[in-house]
């Protein structure tokens, strides 16, 4: 008895779930289903009306539309209709553009059977009114009822959002939307002609991301409204396929390198750059191989993708913007309202929340222009700071360029100089030879040819050979400093600093000078004594001192007296020569040590010819130290130069020959 009763109630009840509650049609023109209406699955995608009118259907949540998410399933739908009001001319429209296919019968009372298909799937020419939803156009009469089946079936989402309408009311509300929109995409693709006249005037890329951004933007939405299908292409449905597959990536791909580009995240955050730009990758990864395996892959996943896309974004915004970036925080505000409704977009396209969501794009659009406006103060303030940051480089390059034009000029300006002493020392140089060389070697011809002749007696030959030895004396000493002087000027002198026994070098110089000292009568006293090292070039203090010694022993009256002495002041070692001569004239003192400097006869008519204190000056100078004299006319003149004195640190920073 019990299980009599168990199935009567199973029964009754499948029996009562197969009848949904009626839709009144009314005057207003305007009826919204919502959910309610009858629905079957049929996983065979085969079964035909008269099986599924055999067929319970479940009831349907009966304050939604009808969402079922990505499911390549037929989906069958059941509602009964009666009409109570004096209209005629009824429509169905089914509001959501990307469904392939809708199959739609109307039943009457007495069996009779209206058959209709629309979708993306079929041309707009198909449809019953020249629109971007699919619309069924049907009669019915005043107080009649009938009865509805839906079958639709879809790749895409599958929403079924279903309006009743009659005419009249349709056409005005389908007015005002399509105002409504117009005024939307106007907006959108003047924006989009503005950002490419900027980026054709500032070659920013920047700019040219933003206008592929919009466009794909505008893309999006246009395909889900339909009005891609219904002014684009009208007559090639199998487009529809191509864009449910690339919509979303080029989204995708054109807004991430308009994050990265405008927010600098891989300055911030390479691990947040990573992920948006792997995001990126998989989801083009899929787009590839959705055309590729285009009924193995469910266009699913790019929701989910687009999903990721649209919180990276936001993560990065918020996460510069936190790091004190300021063009983040015109990109928060532009992007969080079309991020958000693009990520409830999604959620909704998958099945997770009511189906109106996915339908209605009053949010997504407002979003899109209130990013529209907010994105171009962005743009606009971040092209100031990169035009600012432009005038600053340029500034920089000016300064940068000023500053190497003055060191240039100034190397120039050295050059010159240089050069110009250069040919005061040609001119110095070529007046010596000519003079200094030529006077030798003429004296030398004139007693060669004297000696040849053989009228020269002994005394006469003897006065003409010292005669001879002083001239060779002189001009060897004059070749000697002259080849120093040009090896210097050359650079090609060696300069190896050592410790140097000064006290020893100064006895090898007057064991060296001793026979001219004799020859004038004149005392070399060398009055070194203890020890003293000094830090130079053994080779070029030998020339500095030789120099100042035949200086002295050349401007020395007969008998007179020459000392060498030494004494330590500051870390230095300066040594002097002092002799008892005639004194250096005031007026060449001035040029005393450079090439312009005018030689004077010694005591016994000796001639010089200057560069042997140019020579000395340049030696002890590269040597560290320093150069000068006191002289009284009469009385005698001093010579002091300083060297380093001698450490075992000094040797550290010996340079290298």
């Amino acid at each position: 008895m019990l299980l009599r009763i168990f199935l009567f109630l199973v029964l009754t009840t499948g029996y009562l779930s197969s009848f949904s509650q009626t839709i009144s049609l009314i005057k207003t023109g305007k009826v919204d289903v919502n959910g309610q209406l009858l629905y079957f699955r049929d996983d065979t995608n085969t079964r035909t009306l008269d099986e599924v009118r055999s067929i319970p259907f479940s009831q349907r949540k009966a304050t939604a539309s009808p969402n079922i998410g990505f499911d390549r399933s037929a989906h069958w739908f059941k509602l009964e209709i009666e009409n109570h009001s004096e209209l005629i001319e009824w429509l169905m429209e089914v509001a959501y553009a990307p469904l392939d296919q809708i199959d739609f019968f109307l039943i009457a009372r007495d069996g009779f059977i209206i058959h209709k298909t629309s979708g993306d799937h079929y041309p707009i020419s198909a449809r019953d009114l020249t629109h971007r939803h699919p619309i069924f156009a049907f009669d019915i009469l005043p107080s009649q009822s009938k009865t509805i089946y839906l079958r639709v079936q879809s790749i895409s989402s599958v929403q079924v959002p279903l309006t009743f309408w009659h005419r009249n009311a349709f056409s005005r509300t389908s007015y005002n939307i399509q105002f409504i929109n117009g005024m939307f995409y106007g907006a959108m693709f003047l924006m989009i002609l503005y950002q490419l006249f900027l980026f054709l005037s500032s070659r920013v890329k920047l700019t040219i991301y933003y206008v592929l951004t919009l466009l794909t933007m505008v893309n999006v939405v246009a395909f889900f409204q339909g009005y891609s299908f219904l002014y684009l292409y009208p007559k090639y449905p199998w487009f529809n396929d191509i864009l449910a597959i690339v919509t979303g990536p080029l989204f995708v791909l054109c807004s991430t390198l308009l994050t990265r580009a405008f927010l600098n995240v891989r300055q911030f955050s390479k691990l947040l750059d990573n992920l948006i730009l792997g995001n990126m990758l998989i989801d083009l990864g899929i787009a590839l191989l959705t055309v590729i395996f285009f009924r193995q892959i469910s266009f699913e996943y790019h929701n989910y993708l687009i999903l990721v896309h649209c919180l990276l974004a936001l993560i990065a915004a918020c996460y510069c913007f936190y790091r004190k970036y300021k063009p983040a925080r015109y990109y928060l505000i532009a992007w969080f309202t079309p991020l958000v409704a693009a990520g409830l977009f999604t959620i909704s396209s998958v099945g997770i929340l009511p189906g109106y969501l996915a339908t209605n794009y009053t949010a997504l659009m407002v979003g899109c222009i209130l990013q529209m406006l907010f994105i171009s103060l962005a743009l606009g303030d971040r092209l100031r700071s990169l035009e600012v940051e432009n005038q600053h480089a340029k500034q920089q390059e000016k300064e940068l360029l000023e500053k190497e034009v003055q060191l240039r000029t100034q190397e120039i300006q050295q050059q010159n100089v240089q050069l110009a002493e250069v040919n005061n020392v040609k001119d110095k140089l070529l007046s010596v030879v000519s003079h200094d060389i030529k006077g030798p070697l003429n004296s030398i011809h004139l007693a060669l040819t004297l000696a040849k002749s053989g009228n020269l007696s002994s005394e006469e030959f003897q006065q003409l050979s010292a005669r001879l030895e002083l001239r060779l004396v002189q001009t060897t000493e004059f070749i000697d400093n002259l080849l120093q002087w040009a090896s210097l000027q050359m650079r090609s002198e060696t300069f190896e600093p050592d410790k140097l026994d000064l006290i020893g070098l100064a006895q090898e110089s007057v064991k060296l000078l001793e026979p001219e000292c004799l020859q004038k009568g004149i005392s070399l006293i060398n009055d070194l004594h203890g020890t003293l090292d000094a830090f130079a070039d053994l080779n070029m203090m030998r020339s500095v001192l030789r120099n100042l010694l035949t200086n002295a022993i050349k401007f020395t009256k007969i008998e007179g007296t020459i000392t060498i002495g030494a004494y330590r002041s500051d870390g230095k070692i300066v040594v002097s020569v002092r002799d008892t001569g005639i004194g250096i004239p005031t007026a060449g003192r001035d040029r005393l040590f450079t090439p312009e400097s005018s030689t004077t006869l010694g005591t016994k008519q000796e001639s010089g010819t200057g560069l042997g204190l140019l020579l000395c000056k340049q030696f002890v100078e590269k040597n560290g130290g320093k150069i000068w004299f006191e002289s009284e006319i009469g009385t005698g003149t001093t010579f002091y130069f300083s060297l380093p004195i001698y450490l075992e640190e000094s040797l550290a920073g010996r340079p290298n020959p």
